[in-house]
C-alpha cells in the first residue's frame, strides 16, 4: 500500500482560534496544485483521513474534490489528531500500524500537521530519522511511502504542488 502524508495548506493567523484557523486563498490554491501532483505521481488514492482541525479538513476536502474521478476515494473521515495533540499514552507506533493494517490494501492520504506527520514518517521508515534526509514537511506538500503490514515502510519521495 501507499501512504501519503500531507501537511495542510497555509492557514490564516491571528484572528481565529487555533482549532478553527482556515486556509488562506494562497493555501487553497497550493493544495489544488498539490492534488494535481498527487494525481500525476501515479498513486491511486483510496481514502483520505484528516486531523479534525479546520485547516486540515479543508485541505482534505480540496484534495477529494480535485483528484480525478479515476481515483476511487471512498471518504474523507475525521480522526483525532494522529500523533501530536493526542492524549499521551493512548496513541503509539503499534496503534498507528494497526490502524494502517485495517485499511487493507488501500492507498491512504493522511492530512495533518507538524510535528505529527514527521513522527509518522519516522515510524514508517525509521532510517529517515537517523539519515537527516527529512527535517520537515512544507505546507501543501507530501511525503510518499510504500508500506506492508509487518514490514518497515520505504520512503519513496516528496510531492510538491505543481507549478
Amino acid at each position: 500500500m501507499k501512504v501519503v502524508l500531507v501537511r495542510h495548506g497555509a492557514a490564516a493567523d491571528g484572528e481565529f482560534p487555533e482549532l478553527l484557523r482556515p486556509l488562506t486563498l494562497d493555501g487553497r490554491r497550493s493544495v489544488k496544485r498539490l492534488a494535481r501532483s498527487i494525481s500525476g505521481s501515479g498513486v491511486r488514492v483510496d481514502a483520505i483521513v484528516s486531523s479534525p482541525l479546520t485547516r486540515a479538513v479543508q485541505t482534505a476536502e480540496i484534495l477529494l474534490a480535485k483528484l480525478p474521478k479515476a481515483h476511487p476515494v471512498r471518504h474523507v473521515s475525521c480522526l483525532v489528531e494522529l500523533a501530536g495533540d493526542f492524549i499521551p499514552g493512548r496513541f503509539s507506533e503499534a496503534t498507528f500500524f494497526g490502524w494502517l493494517a485495517e485499511c487493507g490494501r488501500s492507498n491512504v492520504v493522511i492530512v495533518g500537521h507538524e510535528p505529527t506527520l514527521l513522527s509518522l514518517a519516522f515510524w514508517l521508515d525509521p532510517a529517515l530519522e537517523s539519515s537527516g534526509e527529512i527535517r520537515g514537511i512544507a505546507k501543501s506538500s507530501a511525503l510518499l511511502f510504500s508500506w506492508a503490514p509487518g514490514h518497515c515502510g520505504r520512503f519513496e519521495g516528496r510531492i510538491f504542488p505543481s507549478k
